[in-house]
């Protein structure tokens, strides 16, 4: 079952531009250490629309090495029908666990009518389950009701609206919220769990968050995320595209994460965090205890 809190993993990029190999699967393995339920690369966090065909093929057999038994859902953020097939191809063969499939956006606006269509081609050409990727603020907005009885296994929901999820929900598409601050909510509303990008850094609070959302202690969930909450509002300031959000939080991931990841691919520019802006009310080493 594709549930419970998978995290869209960071891609480790060297300063020559290469990926860093060996320091993407250190993150995996140190993801999976801290219990969570599975690993999402090349998602938005994992720069997915950055990286080649044969990079992410590499980085997902060394990925597999390490998952244990946490899922692995890689990401499909292409403009290429042809890009999306020759992974499928690969991942058929693979023992990755599912695959999430953004529509190309390149096109814009598009059409629901165009939407259906490449997700059933998609679902042709797929032999592991499929994740529509919802992400409106990147790509094509994918109604409810392009995958109500589509056969997709589900959509992760980065729309940001909790209303949203709960149109899919009501149509009888499964969800992984893509909205941090959503997850509880969320899944008191009945989605599977959340692709939730802060769980890079907080994966054992995070995932804390789900376990108790599914028991149906909100309040005590809201506490948990709170300090959450006001760590990403410290780091993503007004005006951010998604891109220099992930900057920023990529330029903070040295004093969290214990393994280098380096900066964001070129053209995407560096941008500092500013810790100035996060309360010094708690430690930041104490988030993920």
């Amino acid at each position: 079952m594709l549930e419970g809190l998978l995290v869209p993993m960071f891609t480790g990029i060297k300063s020559d531009e290469s990926v860093a190999v060996d320091e993407t699967v250190a993150h995996a393995a140190w993801l999976v250490k801290s219990g969570v339920d599975g690993l999402v690369p090349f998602g938005t966090f994992g720069e997915g629309a950055s990286l080649s065909l044969s990079e992410k093929i590499r980085l997902t057999e060394e990925i597999l090495k390490v998952s244990g038994s946490a899922k692995v859902v890689p990401s499909l953020i292409c403009n290429s029908l042809g890009e999306i097939a020759e992974y499928l191809e690969f991942a058929n063969s693979s023992k990755v666990d599912g695959v999430m499939v953004m529509p190309p956006g390149y096109f814009r606006p598009g059409d629901d009518g165009a939407l259906t269509k490449f997700f059933e081609k998609v679902l042709q050409l797929s032999k592991k389950p499929v994740i529509a990727y919802n992400f409106p603020g990147m790509s094509l907005t994918i109604a409810p009701k392009v995958l109500s009885g589509l056969g997709v296994w589900g959509v992760k929901d980065s729309s940001g609206s909790i209303e949203s999820a709960k149109a899919y929900l009501d149509s009888k598409v499964k969800v992984l919220v893509g909205s941090d601050a959503l997850l509880a909510q969320a899944i008191s509303l009945g989605a599977s769990g959340g692709i939730c990008g802060i769980a890079n850094f907080f994966p054992r609070r995070m995932k804390r968050i789900y376990d108790l959302a599914k028991l149906g202690k909100l309040e005590e969930a809201g506490r948990e995320i709170a300090p959450i909450a006001e760590f990403s509002n410290g780091i993503v300031q007004e005006g951010f595209t998604p891109g220099l959000a992930i900057s920023a939080f990529k330029s903070a991931a040295a004093k969290f994460i214990p393994t280098p990841l380096g900066n964001m691919r070129t053209p995407v520019p560096r941008i500092e965090t500013d810790f100035a802006r996060w309360s010094k009310s708690l430690e930041y080493s104490e988030i993920d205890n």
